[in-house]
Order: C-alpha cells, then sequence, then structure tokens
C-alpha cells in the first residue's frame, strides 16, 4: 500500500460580539444598500453553490436523525477552493461536480470567493461580519507552487505560514489562531496533528446582525416547541414587532380546490407552509425560516423542494396561495453542532480525494498521493429579541393551528432556517431546528 499524506481541511463558522478579526461595523453614516455585482461568470457560479448548499443541508439532515443541523455552504465552498486550488485538473473532478463548476476552470470559483472576501464586510454597516483563511504547510514536506501560493494570497487572502507539524507549538498556534478569532468560543478545532498530515486549510465567518424591527422583549414568554417524536419542550417564544410579519401558504395536496381560507375548507387536503424572511440593518443581509407543515418532515420537504427552497421568496412555487401580514412568533436560539463534512460530500459523489488508499495528486504543494484527511465545520449559532449572532446555525420550525386557517406564523415545531445575502442569494448558514434546547 502506497504510503500517502493527509491532509486537513476545517470549516469554521463563528459570529459574535467580539471584534477580534478584521471585520466592518459601523452604524454612523449613510447605510444605503450597494448590492454585490457579480460577472455573468460568476452569477453562474452563485447560481451553482445555491444547488450546492441545498446538496449539502440535505445530506446533513439524511445523516442527523431528529438532531439540530448546521453548516456552512460559503465556508465549505472557501475551504474546498483552497484545497481544490491544489489537486491537479485530472483529480478535482468530483470536487468540482458537487460544487457545481467546472474542473477546468476555478478562476472564476476564485474570483468569486474573492469577491464575496471584499464585499461581505461592506455590505451592511450595521452588521459586524469578518471572513478569514489561514493555511499552514509542513515545512519538510511540502514545497507551494508559485501559481498555488499566488492564488492562495490574492483570491483568498489566506495568511501561509510554514512551519514544522513535529513541534508541539505549530498545534498550539493553530488553535490560537481560531480561539483569537471567534472570540475564545472555539477554543480546539484540532485535538492533534497526525504524523502524515502536512497541511492545514481553515476559514473563519463572523457574522453579527441586528434586526431592522426588534422584537419586544417584554412579549417574549414559554411557549410548547413541538418535537419530531411527538414530545413537546418548553422554549422562549418571541413575537415580533407589528412591522416584522410572517408568511402563510396553502397548497393543495388533495382533491379539495376551494378558498383555504374559508370556514369550511378540507384542511385534510390542504398543507400550510410557515415561511418567515426577517431583514437586517439595511435588508442587505436576511434571516429566513421555512417550517414544513406538522404532517411533512423535514427530510421529505427538503427532498420535494430542493430546487426552489433557496430561490425563494423570488420562486412563488414554494408560496402556492399567499396570506402574509400574519403575525411572527419565534424561538430564541442558543444552538451549537459540529460537522464532519467527508461522509456529506462523499453522499455528493466526491470521494477521490478523500481516499486515504490512493490519495490524489496536489501538484499546489508539491506533492503526487496525498488526500483531505479531515473536513468539518463547528458551528454556534444564537438567536433573540435584538438580532442574530452565527458562532453557529441553527433552524426553528412552527405548528398550526388544526382546521383553522392559521392566524399566527408560529415556529413551534421543525423548521428549516438560512442567511442569505440578498442581492446575489448567497447562503452565508444553513440548517434544520429540530429541538431549540437541545
Amino acid at each position: 500500500m502506497k504510503q500517502n499524506l493527509s491532509l486537513i481541511s476545517l470549516g469554521v463558522i463563528a459570529l459574535f460580539s467580539a471584534t477580534t478579526m478584521s471585520s466592518c461595523s459601523d452604524s454612523s453614516g449613510d447605510n444605503s444598500l450597494q448590492p454585490i455585482e457579480l460577472s455573468r461568470a460568476e452569477e453562474q457560479v452563485c447560481a451553482d453553490l445555491s444547488d450546492f448548499s441545498v446538496d449539502l443541508l440535505k445530506a446533513a439532515v439524511e445523516r442527523s436523525g431528529n438532531k439540530n443541523v448546521a453548516v456552512s455552504p460559503l465556508g465549505a465552498a472557501m475551504v474546498a477552493g483552497m484545497f481544490g486550488n491544489a489537486v491537479s485538473i485530472e483529480d478535482r473532478g468530483e470536487l468540482a461536480t458537487a460544487l457545481g463548476i467546472d474542473a477546468n476552470d476555478f478562476s472564476t470559483l476564485n474570483s468569486y470567493n474573492a469577491k464575496m472576501l471584499a464585499t461581505l464586510p461592506r455590505l451592511d454597516k450595521s452588521a459586524k461580519v469578518a471572513l478569514a483563511n489561514g493555511s499552514w504547510f509542513d515545512q519538510y514536506w511540502v514545497s507551494l507552487s508559485d501559481q498555488y501560493r499566488s492564488i492562495l494570497e490574492n483570491d483568498y487572502s489566506s495568511e501561509i505560514n510554514i512551519v514544522d507539524f513535529k513541534n508541539s507549538s505549530t498545534l498550539t498556534n493553530i488553535n490560537n489562531w481560531v480561539a483569537k478569532r471567534t472570540d475564545n468560543e472555539i477554543t480546539k478545532i484540532l485535538n492533534g496533528l497526525n504524523p502524515n498530515d502536512v497541511a492545514v486549510w481553515i476559514n473563519v465567518l463572523y457574522f453579527k446582525g441586528y434586526w431592522k424591527y426588534k422584537f419586544d422583549k417584554s412579549k417574549t414568554q414559554k411557549e410548547d416547541f413541538a418535537l419530531a417524536n411527538g414530545l413537546k419542550t418548553k422554549v422562549d417564544m418571541m413575537t415580533a414587532d407589528e412591522k416584522v410579519n410572517g408568511i402563510l401558504s396553502y397548497k393543495r395536496i388533495g382533491g379539495y380546490m376551494g378558498n383555504p381560507l374559508d370556514p369550511d375548507a378540507n384542511f385534510d387536503s390542504i398543507y400550510v407552509t410557515t415561511v418567515c424572511s426577517i431583514d437586517y440593518g439595511n435588508s442587505g443581509f436576511s434571516f429566513n425560516a421555512v417550517m414544513p407543515d406538522e404532517r411533512i418532515t423535514i427530510k421529505d420537504y427538503l427532498s420535494e423542494n430542493s430546487d426552489i427552497l433557496f430561490k425563494w421568496p423570488s420562486n412563488t412555487r414554494l408560496l402556492g396561495e399567499e396570506r402574509s401580514g400574519a403575525s411572527l412568533y419565534f424561538p430564541k436560539l442558543s444552538l451549537s453542532t459540529d460537522i464532519d463534512l467527508i461522509p456529506l460530500m462523499q453522499s455528493l459523489g466526491v470521494n477521490t480525494i478523500f481516499n486515504m488508499e490512493n490519495g490524489v495528486g496536489m501538484p499546489g504543494i508539491g506533492r503526487e498521493e496525498a488526500a483531505v484527511g479531515a473536513f468539518k465545520q463547528s458551528i454556534k449559532l444564537d438567536v433573540d429579541e435584538d438580532g442574530a449572532t452565527v458562532k453557529a446555525v441553527t433552524v426553528g420550525k412552527g405548528e398550526l393551528t388544526a382546521y383553522v386557517p392559521p392566524t399566527t406564523a408560529k415556529f413551534n415545531h421543525p423548521f428549516i432556517y438560512f442567511i442569505r445575502e440578498e442581492s446575489t442569494g448567497t447562503i452565508l448558514l444553513a440548517g434544520t431546528v429540530m429541538n431549540p434546547n437541545e
């Protein structure tokens, strides 16, 4: 058996109040929205990554059972871009297919990621947004090509560290780098370095946004949240300002074709989807949640609506017959999760690059045989009356009033959520909330 070198790739998401990394937060002056402008090629990459976002979330839900799920498609694309550019064109096909891009042309992915790094921190002055990339390479086993070094520096703004992986200080320095950029929320992203480890790529995403219209703290009260197993748990349910409304949409599943708002409507044939989109600051970012009818599982809903989920609200096929202006109730959240991305990527057809038996060629770091030995995310998410702090992802889902047209958009059973940059549709975070108290 060939002795191959394993490479560690980590995607870290952290959003909270500290300003320990280069970020943008300025509540003074003009905060009018300046949409991000993409080239036609970058628009296509953005659309492809939207599909990848859904695929990644579906794969995570498939493996999660009834546990909370959180993934950062943007963080995954950043780290995949960093190690993908090191891989030979012949060996990056599966990765490119999963991301939806051309294996022969990673340059557009690189320019798209570069644009996100440059523009997202400046999009909303009331928010604190920062992205940071770091790379570490073993000085005895790695020789960076000039082209690969240029891509890391210019497209990914990555710190490049050529160090001795056998020295215990390297592990300490990597963990300290992450801790510094997550306000010590994530202090140990790596437990150790194996003898065959020669490279580490890390992305840290920081986001703290304040609602355009805040929830009234005095109205927050304990409410039931129905779990997928039929049990209930108590949550702190927030009530929105009257300017923030949920949306209820009605889809006729069976033979009933009448008005769903009719008192005599046959609700056995109507499924209600509960939706909300809550704007931050200048509406450059939004927090979105989609709660399927309680008779539909999150897994089935994702399967049936995966092609349009993240395209809402531009695609009305998801909403069906809409009733807006509903009072909005949403649970406070404080969630944390770690997720291994390798089995998720393998379910999307990416195997060769993670194959520890045969490995792949990585001319970018001067190795003929290598593999990505770890690819994971550590995520934290807090949602309260003031806004959302992304240290990770959490999702909530609401219950419906049986046989009566709902008048409230109350997220009180499992739901899907995502944070999106509005002008491009870039998904920063996506997940499900199965139990807000987990």
